[in-house]
């Protein structure tokens, strides 16, 4: 004789197997979604180290041709197949700054309008700079310059800024508050060195105003440049690395199959045997 035996919990959206099947698709949508911030924060590391190794080549090979401690980097685009280089490499940058968000946001992790915002201005600033070079005299003589000029500002400003922004949202989140920690002290030194920067370039801004000899650190403006440059690919790179960890992790950790309660189990087992 066959057992009654009540299914319809089970049959039910609601019920034990609906459930079931619900956390499968969840489980199925968090490993896509885990894959693909592994995959772009993979692709955001390689783009940040060639920017880096590249930056590296521009400033060993032409020592002689553009001095890193009184000539900005916008320069290495008058030196023998320097601009391309130069240009490829704030495209990359652009691109990987872009990857590092769009990972972040697979994963859910609170970004901030703010924060959202001057990361844009960042990517816009690079792409700017890199299809507008700048002049090659001490005054700024063409429309490109001008545009090269503004442009790089932005960028060095806005990085920064969006670095402070985005560490406020992230402290509140528990993968990310180290993190945060992390990237705010990077954006406070580097807001130090564009605030700094501005300052040894206040005198090629300000060309009517005759500043005094010991005002003047335009000598010093690569130097300085170089440094803002370094800790803002630290930041990127912080943000990266921890971007692969928590992706891989959770990839990791993903429940592959749900399990199935042990007493339904043994209900169908017995409908079968009778």
């Amino acid at each position: 004789m066959i057992k009654a035996l009540d299914f319809t919990g089970a049959s039910q959206p609601g019920g034990p197997m609906g459930g079931d099947r619900t956390q499968a698709r969840r489980a199925r949508w968090l490993g896509l979604f885990s894959l693909m911030a592994c995959l772009l924060a993979l692709m955001s590391l390689v783009g940040l180290v060639r920017s880096l190794v590249a930056m590296t080549y521009l400033n060993v090979r032409f020592v002689h041709e553009v001095n890193p401690v009184s000539r900005a980097v916008s320069y290495y685009v008058f030196t023998e197949h320097g601009a391309e280089v130069f240009a490829a490499t704030l495209v990359v940058l652009a691109v990987a700054t872009l990857t590092i968000l769009i990972g972040l946001v697979q994963l859910r992790v609170r970004i901030g309008p703010a924060a959202t915002t001057l990361f844009g201005v960042w990517c816009l600033g690079l792409v700017l700079c890199a299809v507008f070079p700048t002049d090659n005299a001490p005054r700024i003589e063409s429309v490109h310059g001008l545009i090269h000029q503004f442009a790089g500002a932005s960028l060095f400003a806005s990085l920064p800024l969006a670095g402070l922004a985005l560490a406020r949202s992230l402290r509140s989140q528990p993968d990310w508050a180290g993190t945060g920690r992390t990237v705010r002290r990077l954006a406070l030194g580097a807001a130090a060195l564009a605030v700094a920067y501005l300052v040894a370039r206040l005198p090629d801004l300000l060309p009517w105003f005759t500043f005094p000899a010991f005002a003047d650190f335009r000598a010093y403006s690569g130097l300085i440049q170089r440094l803002l440059f370094v800790l803002e690919l630290a930041m990127l790179l912080v943000l990266a690395t921890r971007l692969l960890t928590v992706s891989w992790t959770r990839l990791r950790n993903r429940p592959d199959r749900v399990a199935v309660p042990t007493d339904l189990l043994r209900a169908q087992d017995e409908v079968i045997r009778s």
